[in-house]
């Protein structure tokens, strides 16, 4: 079997000098292709142009370039950008082609596998994929691209039973659920890196982390303003440039002005370990999201989770390994709470560690995804 993921932000995660971009479908594009490559499976990977080579290989898994993402018109572009992909797609020989998220690109893909006798399978990320325009981020013509290629795909995979119930009810469209993975630390799924982070770093101050773009709907702004409100703990930030550089320039400048406050900037994959294993708690103040894989990094550190809003299934609550709060002013509620209770903290953080090494190791997330790609070819 040869497996083929589409991920055009995906580059910097083979060659970190290509750019700084991290997301939470590159991750789990990337975990589940090294997983299918350990089971000896052929695993490739299209990406953007960033000037590398057609083809070149890392870790046993082929990267084949297509298109140049985030350059130039994308009206002027599409045809030549399409051509790029479908050739792509031909270089990689693969029997089934997966994408995740990224909506723009998924009727495309469907009918470029269909012409070719392959399958395609979409994964399921930001709640929005849910929605035929997703929630207003598709127009016409694209939103009836995008529906052709959801309910034509072999598969579609969510990453929730939330997931599941709005793709049948907005797109009436089956899906399978495969949860989120993540090396599980201490077991051999874990790559090298991995291993080797180092150790926690005793602190006299506790230190609260926020990872993920500064996009508005993530609301960055909102943790600022928690370090504000709790200047007897340490609060560090970290994300990169969205789509939105304005808005970027404002937090980073805001950041600044909290002395209780770092923002060491972008950090790359590899080297963001440190600062989960660090935390005494993660905070997440998203007003939509899919499943965040920034849950999973610190639940492996046995981190606890509060959020204002963004609580999968309930995972956080029924398993209390954090806390959902609702609102802006119990959160800062719940921080204070936690720092003057330590025995709650260390009961939630053993469960987040029970929670995740159960429900989310990589083995069996990428072991899904074979067993689920064999069954289509």
């Amino acid at each position: 079997m040869k497996v083929c993921f589409f991920s055009p932000t995906a580059y910097s995660y083979f060659n970190p000098e290509s750019g700084k971009w991290a997301g939470g479908a590159e991750t789990q594009q990337i975990l589940i292709a090294r997983r299918m490559a350990e089971r000896g499976i052929d695993v490739s990977f299209i990406v953007g142009d960033h000037g590398q080579p057609e083809v070149e290989i890392f870790g046993g898994i082929t990267v084949i370039k297509s298109f140049s993402p985030f350059v130039g018109n994308r009206k002027l572009r599409f045809i030549p950008d399409m051509l790029k992909i479908r050739r792509a797609m031909q270089i990689s020989g693969a029997d089934i082609f997966n994408q995740r998220s990224t909506a723009f690109y998924t009727g495309q893909l469907c009918w470029f596998a269909s012409t070719l006798k392959k399958r395609f399978v979409f994964s399921l990320g930001i709640d929005y994929n849910c929605y035929a325009d997703c929630a207003g981020n598709l127009s016409f013509p694209m939103t009836n691209i995008y529906r052709y290629g959801i309910r034509n795909a072999d598969s579609v995979i969510a990453q929730t039973d939330k997931q599941k119930k709005i793709l049948a009810e907005n797109m009436g469209r089956e899906s399978i659920l495969i949860r989120n993975g993540i090396e599980i630390i201490g077991s051999s799924a874990c790559s090298p890196g991995v291993q080797a982070v180092e150790p926690p770093v005793e602190r006299g101050r506790k230190e609260f982390i926020w990872v993920g773009s500064f996009r508005r709907r993530k609301r960055p702004d909102l943790f600022l303003e928690l370090a504000r409100q709790v200047p007897e703990a340490d609060f560090t930030i970290i994300g990169g440039k969205a789509d939105d550089p304005g808005f970027y320039e404002k937090i980073k400048a805001e950041a600044a002005s909290i002395p209780n406050l770092d923002y060491p900037g972008f950090i790359e994959p590899d080297n963001i370990e440190k600062y989960y294993s660090r935390a005494f708690a993660y905070i997440n103040t998203s007003e939509l999201e899919g499943f965040p894989n920034t849950y999973l990094h610190s639940w492996r550190r046995g981190v606890p989770t509060f959020t204002i809003g963004i609580d999968p299934d309930r995972i956080i609550e029924n398993n209390r390994i954090g806390r959902c709060t609702g609102t802006f002013e119990r959160l800062v509620e719940s921080v204070r709470e936690i720092l003057s209770d330590e025995k709650w903290r260390e009961r939630m953080c053993e469960r987040a560690l029970e929670y995740v090494a159960a429900n989310h190791d990589i083995r069996d997330k990428g072991d899904e995804y074979i067993r689920l790609f064999e069954s289509l070819i």
